[in-house]
Parts: C-alpha cells; structure tokens; sequence
C-alpha cells in the first residue's frame, strides 16, 4: 500500500515540475503565453519570442539538472555518513570549486575556463580530503568529516587570499557573485559541457539507490548480504562529489538545497531510498526551479541564488526541525 502511494505522489510530483517548466518559460522580464511557448515547441515562434524562449529553455534544463543533483548529492552524503546535517559541501567541494572559479576570475578567463578551473579544483580538494584520511588509515566517517572540515578551512583562507588580492572594482564583484550562485551566464556550450556529468551522476546514484540502504546497516551486516561496504561507500561519496563539482562550476554555489530538500523528500515518501532518492531528485528541481524563476523576475537584475534558496530554505529546515524534534535528524 505505502509503496503504491508513494508511486502516486512521485507522478503527482513529476507532473508539478513539468507544470513549473511550462510557467518558467511563459515568467520573466518578458512575459510570454501559454500558446507561444507550446508555438516553440512546435517551432512555430516568431523569431524574437524563440530567441527569448530558447535561452530560457536552456537556463531551466540546467536549473532541473543541478537542482536534482546537488539534492540526490545531499541525500546520498546524508545516508552514507548517517548523519541529516551532511550536505554537499562536507567535503570541501563546493569552496574547492569556489576556489578554482576565483583563481580563473582573477586571471581573467572566460567563463568556459572559470568552470573547468571549478570543477578541477572541487576534484582536487575531495582527494585531498580523502587522502588525509587514507594516511590516518581510519575508515570511520567521523575522521572523514573531519578532514573535509580540514580541507574546507584551508580552501576557505585561499578563497580569502584571492579576494584580497582581486581588483575591487570588477573581479571581486564576479567572484562574490559566483560564491553566491546564479544561472544568469548559463548558454548552451557550457551546458553541453556539463550536463553529461550531471545526467551520468543522477541516473548512477538512481540506479544503485538500493545500496543505500544497506550502507547503513551495520560493517558485518553489510558483507553478509555481499556487499563490499568501502567500495560501495566511496563510489557514493565519489557520484555524489561529481554531482556537486559540476553544478558548482555551472552556477556557482547555492546553498540549503541538498541539505533541505532529501529531508522534505522523507517526510513525504519515508526513510527507503528507493523511493526517497527519486523523491529527493525531482523536488529539487522544483524547488530550485521556483528560486531561480524567483531571481530572474522579481527585479531587473538577476537575484543571487544563495538568498532566494536562504529565505525559503531556512523556514522549511525550522518546520522539519519542530516535525522531528523528537526523532532526532
């Protein structure tokens, strides 16, 4: 019974992202009708509404892609190391990325070179945070944590180096706006680049989903039901890092998605991953679609992410916080 109405609510879920699409597309500076976005589709537009519905298509597909990313990425850091309050950046990934971005700003790159130098650098830093605990020969996730926090620290004093450093006037500017997020530099070439990594890490963690569950039984429990726990374990963290590296180097960081979302996810569909992780994927993309729609048409520049999802993530983790109060996260 609950997992045929969890399938329900995941089709209702599924149907509300491809309603938002549809209304995303119609919303912004430039309002646009029902019947010239379904004209696109057909190809029927005018010129000038096809240029505007084009890069906004463009804009929402890489919104739908990180926002169920970096949420799945959330959930999967969530159930690997046990503990609700992991997020994508444990690791150090997203200020590592945030790193490489103000390092290619600073030296004047182009956006195209800002995300590789992103993506990178967000790889560098969890080998890094990995090979600390390698050296320490622990497998304990707390040791893990720990040393992503290490990491973390050390990349947070070089981002503080190259924003001291940087022209005040220009580059600063650009990567303060990156450490806070935006689609707004969004086009197809970089999408191109960066979806392939962003599609091939959803539907991984999708399809081992099921292994979840399992990583958090216990070591002897685990290897009882055939399942290497240190290898499926570090492919998890790895899937989930790739997920992050590349939504960062595509828009930058934003904040509260991948630790609210996985816990509205398992309110609504319970605790089973199976179930949790598609939840988990298809809410964030609506609730990062809603926050960037937000952005890009309640005032004439592009609002920063990171203060969209703050003002919204904020009061959802205070609810889920007063919900389980007595569960513990």
């Amino acid at each position: 019974m609950k997992k045929q109405q969890n399938k329900i609510v995941m089709s209702i879920a599924l149907l509300t992202l491809i309603i938002l699409v549809t209304v995303s597309m119609m919303i912004g500076r430039y309002d646009l009708s029902f019947s010239e976005v379904l004209k696109y589709f057909t190809g029927q537009a005018n010129s000038s509404s096809a240029l505007i519905l084009k890069l906004r298509f463009i804009r929402i597909i890489a919104v739908v892609l990180v926002g169920a990313g970096l949420s799945m990425a959330g959930a999967t850091f969530q159930s690997v190391f046990g503990n609700g309050l992991a997020s994508p950046n444990l690791l150090g990934v997203s200020t590592g990325a945030s790193v490489g971005a103000a390092i290619a700003i600073l030296n004047g790159k182009s956006i195209y070179w800002i995300e590789i130098s992103a993506f990178l650098m967000g790889i560098l830093t969890v080998f890094l945070t990995l090979s600390i605990n390698r050296i320490l020969h622990s497998e304990s996730n707390i040791t893990l944590i720990l040393s992503g926090i290490i990491m973390s620290g050390l990349m947070q004093s070089l981002l503080g180096s190259v924003k001291y450093i940087a022209d005040p006037e220009d580059q600063l500017q650009s990567i303060v706006y990156w450490e806070l997020g935006s689609f707004m530099k969004v086009d197809s070439q970089s999408l191109i680049s960066v979806a392939p990594i962003l599609v091939i890490g959803i539907i991984f963690l999708l399809m081992t989903r099921w292994r979840l569950n399992a990583l958090s039984l216990d070591t002897n429990t685990i290897k009882t039901i055939g399942i290497n726990p240190t290898i499926n374990r570090n492919l998890m963290i790895l899937f989930a890092t790739l997920l992050t590296a590349a939504s960062v180097c595509l828009c930058g960081v934003i904040g509260w998605i991948g630790l609210v979302v996985p816990h509205v996810s398992r309110s609504i569909v319970g605790e089973d991953n199976r179930y949790a992780l598609p939840m988990t994927a298809i809410t964030g993309a609506i609730l990062l679609l809603i926050s960037d729609t937000l952005a890009r048409s309640i005032s004439v520049n592009d609002i920063p992410l990171s203060i969209i999802t703050g003002f919204i993530g904020v009061p959802i983790f205070i609810v889920i916080l007063v919900r389980r109060k007595n569960v513990g996260i």
